[in-house]
């Protein structure tokens, strides 16, 4: 068989709109992230404010088990990074306002807070693949509670979210389980 033009020649790039606005556009593939992540663990989204004070989503989850009212509710603050992983892969890293850290590092909330960081990649042709059997998000978001920090002056402070902490819906029913029974994340 003698290849054509049309077989040597690989189909345009997909035209992919709003190139200026990749960090709108990286948050919102974030929150398609926790939102498909909330719904395999049974959350409910119960709000995402329409003004930032730090909090960009919280979740219920209602069980039986749950101590109060068979609720449980979380709060979260979302972050999305295409830097790599650091110290040997152990942590992923990102940065909050100081006035957002002291927010989450609160050690008494009313309801707990978590940072939850997604490692994305940096072309955006390669943040989604789609299979016959499968949906790819890539790559993984993982999660971290920083209640109880030590204060910061710094006007951004790093945050490191473990690796071993991946944020999936095993992880936040395990998170959901704990707070509803009094406990922490």
């Amino acid at each position: 068989m003698v290849a054509t033009e049309a077989d040597t020649h690989s189909p345009p790039p997909a035209l992919r709109g709003s190139e200026k606005r990749i960090t709108d556009l990286m948050e919102a593939f974030q929150e398609s992230y926790i939102r498909g992540v909330a719904a395999a663990a049974g959350c409910v989204i119960v709000g995402k404010p329409e003004i930032d004070e730090g909090i960009d989503v919280m979740l219920s989850h209602r069980a039986d088990i749950h101590l109060k009212d068979k609720f449980a509710f979380l709060q979260i603050q979302m972050k999305a990074t295409t830097e790599g992983l650091v110290e040997d892969g152990k942590f992923i890293r990102t940065q909050l306002r100081q006035d957002r850290y002291d927010l989450f590092r609160n050690d008494d909330p009313s309801i707990h807070r978590i940072v939850v960081v997604l490692h994305i990649p940096e072309n955006q042709e390669d943040w989604l693949r789609v299979g016959d059997s499968a949906l790819l998000l890539h790559h993984h978001a993982y999660w971290v509670s920083i209640e109880g920090k030590p204060a910061s002056a710094a006007e951004k402070v790093t945050v490191k979210a473990p690796t071993d902490q991946l944020f999936d819906d095993l992880a936040l029913c395990g998170i959901m389980a704990r707070i509803g029974q009094g406990g922490a994340p």
